[in-house]
C-alpha cells in the first residue's frame, strides 16, 4: 500500500511538472524547432517521462518495504533452528543385524534391509527438519545431531563402522533406549520425532524410562524375519515382534513391521510436507526490479533521442561558418 501511494504521489507530482514546462516550451517552440517545429512523436514524451518516474518510484519503495519486512538474518536462523523438527533415527548397530534374512525374498541383511527403509523415509520428508542419528548396541553413542543435510544420515547408514566404536558385548536393548531418551530430552517440547530400526534381538529388557515431552511421536521399526531365526552366538536370532511391541507400548509409540513392505507413509504424519506448486509469473520483487529498469532506461533514453531525432531543425553556428569560409 505504501509503495501505491508513493507511486501516485509521483504521478500527480511529475504530471503536475510536466504541463508546467509544456506551457513553458510552447514561448519558444519555433525558436527552439524551427517553423516545422518537433516530430509528432515528442507529444509522448511527457507521458513517457511520468510513466517511467513512477514505475522508477515503485520499485524502489516496493524494495524498500520487502527490505524492511525481511528478519535479519541471524534472527531468522534462530527463529528456524527454534522451530525445526528433529527427525532422529535410532539404528541398531548390533552383529545380528548383518544377518542375512530380510527384505521380500530374504535375501537382504537387516542392516541393508534397515538402509533401505531409512532411505525410503528420507525420500518423501521435507520441510524444517533437523537430522540426527544415534548408534546402540551395548551402549548408545549420538554419531549425527542436528543436521540439515539428509546426506549425512545416508553415509551413516551406508557402511559407516561405528559397531567398532562400542564395547563387545551383548545387546541391551532397554538400556540403549534409555540412554537415547536422555540424549533427546533437553530438546524442545514436542518438536523431536523418534524412529527406532532394531530386529529385538538383544538380553532381557530392563525398565524403559518414560518417553521425555521432547519427543512427539516414536515408532518402533522391526527389520528380519520374525518367524524363521539365524544362528548366531549360540541362539537363534529372528525379528522380536513381541519385544518391539512392549517397546512402543512402554514409550507410547507404535510399532510397524519393516521387513517385507516399507513404512507406509501415514505414519509419517506431518513429516510428508506437500510441495509448493511453482510459482507462476514474477514475484513482487521481481516485478519491483523490472520496472526500475525499464522505468530508468527510458527516462535515460528521452534526452538522447530528442537531441537526434525530436527534430529536422538544425541549429548551426555562425562562427563556424565564418571559420569554415575563410
Amino acid at each position: 500500500m505504501i509503495s501505491l501511494i508513493v507511486g501516485l504521489f509521483v504521478l500527480l507530482l511529475v504530471s503536475l511538472a510536466e504541463w508546467i514546462h509544456g506551457r513553458r516550451i510552447r514561448v519558444a517552440a519555433r525558436l527552439a524547432f524551427g517553423t516545422q517545429g518537433a516530430k509528432a512523436w515528442t507529444h509522448l514524451v511527457p507521458w513517457l517521462r511520468v510513466a517511467s518516474l513512477t514505475a522508477f518510484a515503485w520499485g524502489v519503495t516496493t524494495l524498500l518495504i520487502l527490505k524492511l519486512e525481511m528478519p535479519e538474518d541471524t534472527s531468522a536462523k534462530e527463529r528456524q533452528d527454534a522451530e525445526a523438527t528433529r527427525l532422529v533415527f535410532v539404528a541398531d548397530l548390533s552383529p545380528s543385524m548383518f544377518l542375512k534374512d530380510s527384505g521380500p525374498d530374504g535375501t537382504l541383511t537387516r542392516h541393508a534391509r534397515m538402509r533401505e527403509v531409512v532411505e525410503g523415509i528420507l525420500q518423501r520428508v521435507s520441510g524444517n527438519l533437523r537430522f540426527g542419528v544415534i548408534g546402540f548396541y551395548t551402549d548408545s553413542l549420538p554419531v549425527v545431531m542436528e543436521a540439515r543435510d539428509p546426506e549425512l544420515v545416508r553415509n551413516v547408514f551406508n557402511g559407516l563402522p561405528l559397531t567398532y566404536a562400542m564395547p563387545v558385548g551383548q545387546t541391551d536393548l532397554g538400556t540403549a533406549i534409555n540412554r537415547t531418551l536422555e540424549i533427546v530430552e533437553d530438546f524442545p517440547k514436542s518438536s523431536t520425532r523418534m524412529i527406532i530400526l532394531t530386529d529385538g534381538d538383544s538380553i532381557p529388557l530392563a525398565p524403559i524410562n518414560p518417553r521425555p515431552a521432547s519427543v512427539r511421536e516414536l515408532l518402533v521399526l522391526g527389520v528380519g524375519n520374525p518367524r524363521k531365526g539365524s544362528f548366531i552366538d549360540g541362539h537363534q536370532s529372528r525379528q522380536e515382534s513381541d519385544t518391539l511391541q512392549r517397546v512402543a507400548i512402554s514409550l507410547l509409540g507404535v510399532y510397524h513391521d519393516v521387513n517385507d513392505k516399507h513404512l507406509a507413509t501415514e505414519a509419517l504424519g506431518d513429516l510428508v510436507v506437500p510441495l509448493a506448486l511453482p510459482h507462476q509469473g514474477l514475484t513482487l520483487a521481481q516485478w519491483a526490479v523490472l520496472a526500475m529498469a525499464l522505468g530508468a532506461f527510458i527516462y535515460a533514453l528521452i534526452p538522447v533521442t530528442l537531441e537526434y531525432f525530436g527534430t529536422d531543425w538544425k541549429v548551426r553556428s555562425v562562427r563556424k561558418e565564418v571559420a569554415s569560409a575563410r
